[in-house]
């Protein structure tokens, strides 16, 4: 008996996730900003192939299609033009609001997802959830039922990558950022990664109120501050409202989402491959050329992942037999303080928080 391969409009019309589910993205289109530090390409368009990959997968993942919210809606429109329309993303032009941050500011771009909660949630019946993801991420199976429940319950579902960046940074370090954007102690401090985000309408319109009030606090303290991106401030207001009662899921301890770095160790690559979400920051190229083909094939990616985590691996390693260029302390010119250096983060990983 042959079984009917199901189509990508089957996949919207008959998964569960479709009825209660709205995934988005950011791409934010300016080229006399500057790029993510994680990009190593010298065109923005790449984000949208990385968005076309994620929607691919999506699809196949039986879960909705993906919602592009950007700045040049029309420009994208005409690029994906040529894309088959039953695996295109939707793409909504996005209500930016005017920011007052050089435009050489790292992580440029990222500071507009309020924009796009923002606009996002008002078009969302209330038993939506809004479901946030970067665009250098792919979905190798849907999300799990009882994480959209309790998500639902609670009203949201966020990434703690705090086991990650505590140790990478320094606790004192990142505390300290997060503390000064919020402008007060925090009783358990936690540092949120922006690539996922699930929450109801309702959660939204409270972490949107408290987000620009804290990005104020960030803009005026940003020259103080370790890390310069949304994570900051939007961590800093979920934060804050975890102190004031609000629960929030773990979606990472479910396995919802996992950030990897090519030749990281802080977790067995195989954990990954059992997530939801993968998110690639270190390498975008691998989900942009993913995009190219026809459908997105689980295995065929991860058969690449595996490739560019040995790849990562050996080069850590060889990294660690080469001499180092000095084993003397440096001598301070005049008129400099005699400080040591501050740590550099782990290879692989940005070099901003």
């Amino acid at each position: 008996m042959t079984t009917r391969r199901r189509s990508p409009d089957d996949a919207e019309r008959y998964s569960p996730t479709a009825r209660s589910i709205f995934p988005c993205a950011l791409v934010y289109l300016d080229p006399s900003a500057a790029s993510s530090p994680n990009s190593r390409s010298k065109s923005p368009l790449g984000y949208v192939w990385q968005a076309l990959c994620l929607n691919k997968s999506l699809l196949r993942a039986g879960m909705p299609r993906l919602n592009v919210f950007t700045n040049a809606a029309d420009r994208i429109a005409a690029l994906l033009a040529r894309v088959p329309a039953d695996v295109r993303p939707n793409v909504h032009a996005l209500n930016a609001t005017s920011i007052d941050l050089p435009k050489s500011t790292p992580f440029y771009a990222a500071h507009f997802k309020l924009d796009l909660l923002s606009q996002a949630s008002e078009r969302l019946p209330d038993d939506a959830l809004l479901l946030l993801l970067d665009t250098d991420m792919v979905a190798l199976r849907p999300l799990d039922a009882d994480v959209i429940r309790r998500s639902k319950q609670l009203g949201v579902g966020a990434f703690d990558i705090s086991d990650q960046v505590f140790p990478a940074y320094g606790s004192a370090r990142v505390i300290a950022d997060l503390e000064i954007v919020a402008g007060r102690r925090l009783n358990n401090p936690r540092w949120y990664g922006g690539e996922f985000l699930l929450a109801t309408p309702a959660f939204l319109k409270r972490l949107v109120a408290r987000g620009k009030e804290y990005f104020y606090h960030y803009t005026a303290e940003i020259a103080h501050l370790n890390h310069h991106g949304d994570e900051a401030f939007v961590s800093a207001a979920l934060n804050v409202l975890a102190d004031e009662g609000q629960p929030i899921l773990d979606v990472g301890a479910y396995q919802s989402v996992g950030r990897h770095w090519s030749g990281n160790t802080h977790r067995n690559l195989s954990w990954y491959k059992h997530c939801a979400f993968v998110h690639l920051p270190g390498n975008k190229p691998l989900v942009e050329r993913e995009a190219q083909y026809a459908e997105f094939d689980a295995a065929r990616f991860w058969r690449s992942v595996a490739l560019a985590h040995k790849v990562g691996l050996i080069r850590c390693v060889v990294k660690s037999l080469l001499p180092r260029k000095s084993l003397l302390p440096r001598v301070p010119r005049s008129g400099e303080d005699n400080q040591e250096p501050s740590g550099s983060p782990p290879s692989g990983s940005p070099k901003r928080l």
